[in-house]
C-alpha cells in the first residue's frame, strides 16, 4: 500500500474519532481530576452545571497534532507489521513513536478540558476550543512541562495497543473478507475494533488516571513536578482502589466507540483508497 494512502487513511480516521467523541473525553477527565469519592459526592459532581461547559476545550491542540501523530502511527506500523508480522511490537514502537508528538497537545488539551468544570473562564461550548488551548498553554511556565507525562502516556498506551491490535488483527481475518468493499471493511473492522479496544480500555484505566493527574501537574500548582510514585500514592490514599478504576466504565464505553470508528474509518479509508488508486492505473492503461 502506498504510504501517502496511509498517512491520508490514517488523518480521515483520526480527525472522525476526535471531533466526534472528544466531549466524551472531556468528561471523563473532569471525572478523573474531580475524583468524588462518596456517593453524595458523585451525584453533585454530576449535576455540576459547569461540568457540561465547554465539552470541546482544548480541541484546537489535538487538531494541530492529530495529522502528524496518527500519520507517523500508521506508516510505522504498516512498515513494521509488514516486515515482522507481530502485531504487538509493530504496534507498540509505533505508539512509542507517536506518544512524542501527542504528549504535549494531551497537557495542553486536559489542562484546558478542567477549565470550566473549575468554573473558569476560557469560553464554553463548541466555540472556546482554541481560546481554552492558549490559556492552558499560557498556565505552564516552561516549554519542558509540555511533555510532562509522556512515561505516564507510553506506560498507558503501550499496553493497550499490545491489548488491542493483535485481536484487532485475528478478528478481522476471521470475520471481514480481505477484499470487501470500504463499506464492508468499514463495518467489519469497527466492529472488531470496538470489542477490542472496550476490554482494552477498561484494564488500562488505573494507568490512565495516573497519567491525567501527571498531566494536569504541569499547570497546576505552579507547575511544580508530581511524579508518578506521589499520583499514585494520592489516588491510593484517598480512594483506594475504586480511585483508580475512575472513569474506567465512560472510558471503556466512549474507546469502544472511538477505536470501532477510528479504525473502521483507517481500513475503509484505505480501501477506498487504493480502489481509486487501481481504477486510475487501468484507466492509464487503457489509453
Amino acid at each position: 500500500m502506498a504510504s501517502t494512502d496511509i498517512l491520508l487513511a490514517g488523518a480521515i480516521a483520526a480527525f472522525t474519532v476526535d471531533l466526534l467523541v472528544y466531549p466524551l473525553d472531556t468528561l471523563k477527565t473532569r471525572l478523573q481530576n474531580a475524583s468524588p469519592a462518596t456517593a453524595t459526592a458523585r451525584k453533585t459532581f454530576w449535576r455540576n452545571p459547569h461540568l457540561y461547559k465547554g465539552l470541546y476545550q482544548g480541541v484546537g491542540s489535538v487538531v494541530i497534532a492529530t495529522a502528524p501523530a496518527a500519520g507517523l502511527f500508521f506508516t510505522t506500523y504498516e512498515f513494521l507489521l509488514s516486515h515482522t508480522h507481530s502485531a504487538v511490537l509493530s504496534s507498540s514502537l509505533a505508539e512509542a513513536c507517536s506518544c512524542a508528538i501527542i504528549t504535549p497537545a494531551e497537557v495542553i488539551k486536559q489542562n484546558a478540558q478542567v477549565i470550566s468544570s473549575q468554573g473558569g473562564g476560557g469560553g464554553g461550548g463548541g466555540g472556546g476550543g482554541v481560546s481554552s488551548s492558549l490559556q492552558a498553554l499560557r498556565q505552564i511556565p516552561r516549554v519542558r512541562y509540555l511533555w510532562r507525562g509522556y512515561t505516564t502516556l507510553v506506560g498507558r498506551n503501550l499496553p493497550f495497543t499490545a491489548m488491542q491490535f493483535p485481536v484487532f488483527e485475528a478478528l478481522k481475518r476471521r470475520f471481514v473478507a480481505a477484499e470487501a468493499t470500504p463499506l464492508q471493511m468499514g463495518v467489519g473492522a469497527a466492529v472488531c475494533a470496538g470489542s477490542a479496544g472496550c476490554v482494552a480500555a477498561v484494564i488500562t484505566t488505573p494507568v490512565d488516571v495516573v497519567k491525567t493527574r501527571v498531566m494536569l501537574s504541569a499547570a497546576a500548582r505552579g507547575g511544580e513536578r508530581r511524579g508518578v510514585g506521589e499520583v499514585v500514592g494520592e489516588v491510593w490514599r484517598g480512594e483506594g482502589w475504586r480511585g483508580f478504576m475512575r472513569g474506567g466504565a465512560l472510558r471503556g464505553g466512549w474507546t469502544a466507540f472511538g477505536s470501532g470508528l477510528y479504525l473502521g474509518s483507517y481500513e475503509a479509508a484505505k480501501v477506498w483508497l487504493r480502489k481509486g488508486r487501481e481504477e486510475e492505473e487501468r484507466q492509464v492503461v487503457a489509453i
